[in-house]
């Protein structure tokens, strides 16, 4: 099996919903069989948040472009955007596959005005299959936390998404650690450029490997990144997963021993 993982890093504040659609459909033009992670809020502001918070039936509208090119090039899309429940406003993860909007996940680490305007997620984590690969999604400070994560190594997972959006260095540093910690590939996808109140984000987004090394893009830059997975890797990583992860020691029951 050959496929690649991705991202794409953009400055989604810089443009509209529909001309953020056009610009993603534009940048993913020629690429087949992909799992691509896109931004936090992949189609506006993060700071300038809309009055009007998209339903699940006008989401199925408004990304029917991206629905279209995924069944046709083969593509996964993986990000988030605030999404109204009937009342219950949450920041959800949405994964955009052969023509199908999918939920994957609701953030559950709220930041900054998030928790004046969302109410968090009801599961730390949820373990779905994303182009025959299991994965999991944490947006942005949800991978801070990394119990979520090893909960889905252990359940097998091998890819780790994380659409988001952050001004500082850090969340690279934790990414690192989470693909090396638990034998996943983990994905960083963050925006650039400067918010309408003046927010500068970092950019600086990666694909981080279970063996330390990463493949990360510059501060202030529009950039597609795929890397190819072969099934070779997923074996050799799944292996040393199982060491790690799955087959770990139960340092209770050690206590009792001593």
């Amino acid at each position: 099996m050959l496929l690649s993982v991705g991202l794409l890093q953009y400055a989604p504040q810089d443009r509209s919903a529909p001309e953020n659609i056009r610009f993603i459909r534009s940048a993913v033009g020629g690429v087949t069989d992909a799992i691509i992670t896109l931004p936090e809020f992949f189609l506006g502001s993060y700071r300038d948040l809309p009055l009007v918070f998209p339903a699940p039936d006008d989401l199925r509208r408004l990304l029917g472009p991206l629905a279209e090119v995924s069944a046709t090039q083969r593509l996964r899309f993986v990000g988030s955007l605030p999404v109204d429940l009937g009342g219950r406003k949450v920041n959800r993860a949405l994964v955009i596959t052969d023509g199908e909007i999918l939920a994957a996940h609701d953030k559950v680490r709220l930041f900054g005005p998030e928790r004046d305007l969302f109410q968090p997620g009801r599961r730390p984590h949820r373990v779905v299959d994303i182009g025959g690969l299991s994965s999991t999604v944490q947006i942005c400070m949800d991978i801070a936390d990394p119990l979520p994560v090893r909960e889905a190594a252990r359940a097998g997972v091998n890819l780790v998404l994380s659409p988001s959006t952050v001004s500082v260095d850090y969340l690279r540093v934790i990414h690192r650690a989470r693909a090396l910690e638990n034998q996943v590939v983990s994905v960083f996808c963050n925006r650039h450029g400067v918010d309408q109140d003046g927010t500068v984000y970092l950019g600086r987004s990666g694909i981080f490997f279970p063996d330390g090394t990463d493949l990360s893009v510059g501060t202030d830059t529009d950039e597609l990144v795929l890397s190819t997975v072969t099934r070779e890797q997923l074996t050799a990583w799944s292996l040393l997963q199982r060491d790690l992860v799955r087959d770990h020691v139960d340092t209770r029951e050690l206590a009792r021993v001593v």
